[in-house]
């Protein structure tokens, strides 16, 4: 079992945590201007491509880079981006009308011909955003400003949706061989546009090195009325807390994310620098294979013990999410039975209320279903890219075993994990799942749909419910908005019911920030530096 020795976040620096420290700060320091920004994650980006990579840590720095049709402010709300009005034309039709003056960073002039491309590539079999946007039956360039989007069905969560789709140039994806995003995630395959960028947005890619830095410039050429003052900025992904933590605090960063909810208050007691809190828009949750006669990791050689509900069950009555909310998240979390936060729409006030965890009702399940004698099984964990995860996969697997399972835990690097969810290569998993487009249907259509082409793209258990796919797909184009939020917390509550999955908390974001440094916040977790102002 992979653990966290105890009180890691606080040990004195070791010879070599010093090197790595020192190490990291001159990667940063070629590129530290009077107005840079350097900002350190706990996980790096995983391609510079933003349809290869779907994950948040690649999508919060590309929105800096990459822009879309339409955006979000900072309440999250709708706005113009590339696209300057829109109009219905019929149910499954939108026409919509695209800035004049923007170029790319390499100067080339954005067109109609780089939308109806950048949706092609970003529907294509190696794009991993592809199932966020199959709604869409096509976009097509109708003038050299004007774009039509075509969906399979009335959608009335179109322009939600379509922030998610990034607008490349054509003339150089084909010049460079780009043509298709390289699924190396998954593969390991890379082309150009994995290591080099060419966008629209407020701040172009001057170098990337692989969980070293990522070194952006202004782009004084972006079309829209500039609120920051950077000259540029420098991510540097730093996995240890207390090395990112140390960062901070000697001034050699001005703002870390996440920052571990124990050193919050080191933070607030340092003169130069403050904690800014919010509530993501994100559900970490524990996943189960459901589809495989017999697991791949565990003791039940004939069967697979997760297709019973009752075993379910019983393993969401054994973990005490409010001892988890309690002393391993030290109040930065709110514990939800459901697998969306409450800012979403379909939620209902009964998500916020989890079933007492309860020890002798997992065992007489696990009795009634004819284990009771417990059996193992390994839980796969990331080490990195969720607040506090191998903490948390220590405690799961301790409340799991007082109910007679035993689990074995392998903690491994975010992509490390990534990759094997995405090959389906698991028993038992830790997963979270944030929206961008606040609405239930785009989360249980990636999470629980019955895997098929464009859908359940990140099912990771292939749970196959035809009554749950009956109901997302009748909300997919009920227009009647009162209606459909209805439609979807009966999905919901189905889940609920089924115990497909074991939702365990939506996480508090915690940022370290100098008090040099002004940003907005988001639910989504998205450092938007055109809000950023540095002194």
């Amino acid at each position: 079992m992979n653990r966290l020795p105890s009180g890691a976040l606080r040990r004195p620096f070791s010879l070599l945590q010093a090197c790595t420290f020192a190490a990291l700060l001159a990667a940063a320091a070629p590129a530290a201007a009077q107005h840079t920004l350097r900002w350190a994650t706990q996980a790096g980006i995983s391609s510079l491509d933003p349809a290869a990579a779907g994950d948040f840590a690649t999508r919060n720095l590309l929105l800096n880079v990459y822009e879309g049709l339409v955006r979000q402010d900072r309440q999250l709300k709708i706005e113009p981006e590339l696209a300057t009005a829109w109009e219905t034309v019929s149910p499954t039709v939108t026409r919509f009308k695209l800035r004049p003056g923007v170029v790319f960073h390499d100067g080339d002039a954005f067109t109609a011909a780089d939308v109806e491309f950048s949706f092609k590539r970003a529907t294509s079999p190696t794009a991993d955003i592809r199932g966020k946007l199959r709604s869409i039956k096509e976009i097509r360039a109708t003038g050299p400003l004007v774009v039509e989007v075509e969906t399979h069905r009335p959608n009335p969560t179109l322009l939600n949706e379509l922030t998610v789709l990034p607008i490349m140039s054509r003339a150089w994806a084909t010049r460079h061989g780009a043509t298709d995003p390289a699924d190396n995630r998954r593969s390991g395959t890379e082309n150009h546009a994995t290591r080099r960028a060419n966008g629209t947005g407020p701040f172009r890619v001057v170098s990337y090195e692989t969980d070293v830095k990522v070194e952006l410039a202004r782009h004084d050429k972006w079309w829209d009325k500039r609120e920051h003052n950077l000259d540029g900025a420098v991510l540097l992904p730093i996995k240890a807390h207390a090395t990112r933590l140390a960062a901070l605090l000697s001034g050699q960063v001005d703002l870390i994310a996440p920052l571990a909810t124990p050193d919050e208050q080191r933070v607030k007691g340092s003169p130069g620098h403050q904690v800014v809190r919010v509530d993501e828009a994100r559900v970490v949750y524990l996943g189960f294979d459901h589809a495989r006669d017999v697991l791949l990791n565990s003791s039940v050689k004939d069967r697979n013990p997760f297709k019973d509900r009752r075993v379910r069950q019983a393993m969401a009555l054994a973990v005490d999410t409010a001892l988890l909310q309690r002393v391993v998240m030290r109040g930065a979390s709110t514990p939800v039975d459901a697998l969306i936060p409450s800012v979403v729409n379909g939620w209902d006030p009964s998500f916020a209320r989890r079933p007492p965890a309860s020890v002798e009702q997992a065992r007489q399940l696990l009795k009634e279903a004819g284990y009771a004698d417990g059996f193992s099984v390994t839980l796969d964990c990331p080490n990195e890219g969720i607040v506090n995860a191998e903490q948390l996969c220590v405690a799961v697997v301790g409340m799991l075993g007082k109910a007679g399972i035993k689990v074995d835990l392998v903690a491994q690097p975010r992509n490390l994990h990534a990759g094997k969810l995405g090959r389906r290569e698991t028993s038992f998993f830790l997963h979270s799942w944030g929206t961008n487009t606040f609405d239930a249907h785009a989360t249980m259509d990636m999470l629980m749909s019955t895997p098929a082409p464009g859908v359940g793209t990140w099912n990771v258990g292939a749970y196959s419910n035809p009554a749950l796919d009956e109901l997302l797909k009748a909300s997919a184009a009920e227009l009647d908005s009162a209606k459909r939020s209805r439609q979807l917390t009966q999905a919901l509550q189905m889940l609920r019911d089924d115990a497909a999955v074991i939702p365990l908390h939506q996480p508090v974001l915690l940022y370290g920030v100098s008090k040099k440094v002004q940003f907005t916040p988001r639910a989504d977790d998205a450092i938007q530096l055109r809000w950023v102002t540095l002194k």
